[in-house]
């Protein structure tokens, strides 16, 4: 029998080569990691004090400004299922492939800000909604989202134009731009997100609420 070395090394390589296409095939069917998907979470909906039309909660009708939020217009790199993270202010995104929402991004921007703003005109009985084609509403409410990302343990910042308009005529316009601190985890930066997202829907109604205070023609 060869026990010569450069034998042995001969075979070990041809053992080798022979193992590097079933290592590349098992490399193939390795699992990847699991998808997690998200939502915003909306703010608990308040009850409508009983003193407001003299009927118990809950069950006083809606008689105040009925609002429709339009399509919230969202920056192109937000425009996609997955998450984006970003540092601060640097000028580096991060596309999340396995942090995904589970809803378009506007529709659950305009989800929570619609029930944000409900709550915060309850004493007048407005009410908001998503727009759409067909509703009869009073006012509409335009929002154009500059920036909303962060990152866990981070600061998150949500930045948007607003107006609150009539039969295509802003009335009132604002522009909004806060900043929290995310705790660690995907999970946390979503909710410090609708957080954010609460607060632009206070400062809605608060236009919302001038206009209709003011006796705006025709609202």
């Amino acid at each position: 029998m060869n026990h010569h070395p450069a034998a042995r090394l001969t075979r070990a390589a041809t053992l080798i080569l022979a193992a590097l296409p079933l290592l590349a095939l098992a490399a193939c069917f390795r699992p990847s990691p699991p998808v997690h998907f998200y939502v915003l979470a909306e703010p608990p909906v308040r009850a409508v004090p009983a003193d407001v039309m003299g009927n118990p909660p809950g069950v006083s009708p809606r008689v105040g400004p009925r609002v429709g939020i339009l399509p919230i217009t969202l920056p192109g790199y937000l425009q996609r299922p997955q998450m984006v993270v970003r540092q601060g202010d640097s000028v580096d995104i991060r596309r999340e492939d396995y942090h995904r929402w589970g809803e378009e991004l506007g529709t659950g921007m305009a989800r929570v800000l619609s029930v944000a703003m409900t709550n915060n005109l309850a004493d007048i009985q407005g009410v908001v909604m998503p727009l759409r084609i067909g509703a009869p509403v009073d006012l509409r409410v335009q929002v154009e989202a500059r920036r909303f990302e962060g990152s866990p343990e981070g600061e998150v910042y949500l930045e948007a134009l607003w107006s609150v308009q009539k039969e295509g005529q802003a009335l009132r316009e604002g522009h909004f731009l806060s900043h929290r601190r995310a705790g660690p985890g995907m999970a946390s930066l979503v909710e410090t997100q609708s957080v954010l997202l609460e607060e632009l829907g206070a400062e809605l109604a608060a236009g919302v609420r001038a206009v209709t205070v003011s006796g705006e023609p025709g609202v």
